[in-house]
C-alpha cells in the first residue's frame, strides 16, 4: 500500500511539473534502438503532441532534445491509475521479437523504424533520421585532426552483442593501411574491441556524446550494423556498413549510407550468433570491396546526406 501512494504521488508531481505527456516511450538497454525513440519523438511533435517523456537510463542520448519534454530512468514506476485517468499513451515499440531457441529475431515485414512507429500509430510519412543535440562546445571538442576518419570494429560492447555482424579485423586493417597516409584513424568502441594498429586509439575512452561530436567532424564512418550506425546518421556522417546477410539494409538503414550486403541463399536470416554457413555472406565482402565504397562516399563529401522519407499504411 505504501508502495501504491508513493508511486501515485510521484506520478501526479511528474505531471503537475511537466504537464500531461501525450506519450511515454521505451525501448529497454539497447543504445541503437533507443536512439530510434528520438525519430518517433520528432514525428509525435511535429504532429501536435508536443509532451513526449522517455524511459531510458542513457539520459545523455536526449540531452537538448527540443522534441523530449523529460528523460526519467527505465525502471521508474509511474500510476497506471493516474496515466489511465489522463489518458496518456505508454508504448514499447519493439520491432521483433528474439526466440532463444533458434538464436534469432523474428524477421521484420518491414523497416524497423516503422514497425516501431505502428506502436504509437504513426501513418503516412515518416523521416527517417535520429535526432541527437549537440551544443557548439561539444562539437569542437570532436575534432582531434585534420582529416579524420572514424573506424569501429566490433558489436563485443554492446548490451547484446552478435557475432553475425563481425567482419575480419584483418580486413578492417587493410582499409586503415591504405587510407592511413591521407586520413586519421579514429577507432571508437569498446575496450575489449581487437585494437587496429596506425590509429588514435579511443577504444572505451569516449562517453555517448564525446562520440557523437568526433563522428560530426569526421568525413567518413566505417563500421557494421548497430548503435554507431545510428549515431554516424543522427549528425550527418557518411558511413560505409560491413552489412553481410544478417539483414537487409531496407530493413534497418540508411540510403544514403554504403551498406555492403551480401545477398546469399540464407539472407536476411536475423540469426544473433547460430550460422550453418561459416558467415558466408561477412566472408564474400572484401577489403576491396569496401575500400572501392570509401573512395564513392569521400567523393560526396561536401553534398548533404538525403532523409529517407518512409511511409506507413
Amino acid at each position: 500500500m505504501i508502495t501504491f501512494i508513493k508511486t501515485i504521488t510521484a506520478t501526479l508531481y511528474k505531471i503537475y511539473k511537466y504537464g500531461v505527456p501525450a506519450y511515454i516511450l521505451s525501448f529497454g538497454d539497447s543504445l541503437g534502438d533507443n536512439l530510434l525513440l528520438t525519430v518517433l519523438a520528432k514525428e509525435l511533435y511535429e504532429k501536435g503532441h508536443k509532451n513526449i517523456w522517455i524511459k531510458c537510463d542513457r539520459h545523455a542520448l536526449f540531452e537538448h532534445n527540443p522534441y523530449v519534454k523529460l528523460v526519467m530512468p527505465y525502471q521508474t514506476l509511474l500510476s497506471g491509475t493516474i496515466l489511465n485517468a489522463f489518458k496518456v499513451q505508454t508504448a514499447y515499440p519493439r520491432y521483433t521479437v528474439y526466440h532463444q531457441e533458434t538464436d534469432g529475431d523474428e524477421i521484420p515485414n518491414k523497416h524497423i523504424m516503422l514497425k516501431m512507429a505502428d506502436a504509437v500509430n504513426l501513418k503516412g510519412a515518416i523521416a527517417n533520421k535520429p535526432v541527437i543535440k549537440l551544443n557548439e562546445h561539444e562539437k569542437l571538442k570532436g575534432k582531434l585532426a585534420k582529416n579524420q576518419i572514424v573506424i569501429s570494429t566490433s558489436s563485443t560492447g554492446a548490451q547484446f552483442p552478435m557475432t553475425n555482424k563481425e567482419w575480419a579485423i584483418e580486413k578492417y586493417q587493410q582499409i586503415v593501411n591504405t587510407f592511413g597516409n591521407a586520413y586519421t584513424f579514429i577507432q571508437l568502441g569498446s575496450a575489449a574491441d581487437a585494437p587496429l594498429e596506425g590509429v588514435m586509439d579511443m577504444r572505451g575512452k569516449t562517453s555517448l556524446r564525446e562520440s557523437a561530436a568526433i563522428l560530426s567532424n569526421s568525413a567518413l564512418m566505417i563500421s557494421h550494423v548497430g548503435f554507431m550506425m545510428h549515431l554516424a546518421r543522427a549528425v550527418d556522417c557518411r558511413s560505409v556498413i560491413i552489412y553481410g546477410g544478417r539483414e537487409k539494409p531496407e530493413q534497418s538503414g540508411y540510403t544514403c549510407f554504403e551498406n555492403l550486403y551480401s545477398a546469399v541463399e540464407c539472407s536476411p536470416c536475423w540469426l544473433h550468433n547460430k550460422c550453418d554457413h561459416d558467415k558466408k555472406c561477412m566472408r564474400l565482402i572484401t577489403a576491396d570491396m569496401a575500400e572501392n565504397a570509401v573512395l564513392r562516399q569521400l567523393g560526396l563529401t561536401y553534398k548533404p546526406l538525403t532523409v529517407d522519407i518512409l511511409y506507413n499504411d
